[in-house]
């Protein structure tokens, strides 16, 4: 089998109901702007938080609610985020509504996707039209009015989207630890590209599902004996980081040598452990410059 040999992902049920059961929050939320806040009056019933406060807010930040309503993609120039409570959105006048919907499209608020004909005839109170394309705006109402079976289609198109499904079979020189997670996707939301690499050097399983930061991820690394490396060659047991003009990082990667790297793309559960070509890994990120780190003998 060679290295060029690739495989479809398909996730588990099990997977695939734990990602139905967690796809939309218990809490509803909108982002509005001045002229929505207006157009409310007296009708608001939510709490209309500036959107400082709410980045800063701890009620917020929980990882669940960030990878669903996706943060950040949401338009940093929204002053208002609404927090409603479930079926709010639906005692609002359809011209009111029609217009906070819309604004979930334009602000780039998560759980907003383009949807095809025969998935808008029982919904079309949340659908509006967006760039000549209709768009389902998911929240609890709907959500709970809909079919197992429109909610389970639903959730595999949202997940498609995030990833490509294609791996690399595991190689024989895959260490035991990495065997167990490679080409599988999470079940709970948080754990990054970092928190991948450090389970893959470390062989700790429970690193692999959290939420690390690069302060963190490159503090533990050096703990771990590795050292930044001037290499443009890729040795197996290599971690790659890709960081901006900045010297951010933006993304980090296990090498398992001849080409194959222990990958983890995101922080949601659609973005699976998956071990990826070069090839892949570079057509991602390679517009980042990056560093070679090694563990010292």
């Amino acid at each position: 089998m060679t290295v060029n040999t690739t495989i479809s992902l398909i996730p588990a049920e099990e997977v695939v109901q734990e990602w139905m059961s967690s796809m939309v929050p218990p809490m509803d939320l909108f982002m509005a702007d001045e002229h929505l806040v207006t157009q409310l009056g007296a009708r608001a019933s939510v709490l209309i938080i500036p959107k400082a406060e709410f980045d800063a807010h701890p009620s917020y930040r929980d990882v669940r609610v960030a990878n669903a309503y996706t943060y950040w993609t949401i338009d940093r120039e929204v002053p208002y985020v609404l927090h409603a409570p479930p079926g709010w959105i639906e005692t609002l006048p359809p011209e009111v509504r029609r217009d906070v919907l819309t604004y979930q499209v334009q602000a780039g608020r998560g759980l907003v996707f383009p949807v095809s004909d025969d998935m808008l005839t029982d919904h079309l109170s949340s659908v509006v039209m967006w760039d000549n394309t209709p768009h389902l705006v998911l929240h609890q109402a709907v959500w709970q009015a809909m079919t197992d079976d429109t909610r389970r289609r639903l959730t595999l198109t949202y997940a498609s989207a995030w990833d490509v499904w294609t791996v690399h079979p595991v190689p024989p020189v895959c260490p035991d630890h990495m065997r167990r997670l490679a080409n599988t996707f999470p079940v709970t939301s948080g754990s990054n590209c970092l928190a991948a690499t450090l389970f893959a050097v470390t062989g700790e399983d429970w690193i692999a599902s959290q939420w690390v930061h690069p302060g963190t991820f490159l503090q533990t690394l050096g703990q771990a004996g590795y050292m930044r490396i001037e290499s443009e060659l890729t040795e197996r047991g290599d971690v790659l980081t890709f960081v901006d003009d900045a010297g951010r990082i933006q993304h980090a990667t296990y090498s398992l040598g001849n080409g194959l790297f222990f990958n983890k793309n995101g922080q949601t559960l659609f973005n699976p452990w998956k071990l990826i070509h070069e090839d892949e890994l570079f057509e991602s990120w390679g517009s980042y410059g990056y560093h070679t780190y090694r563990k010292q003998q």
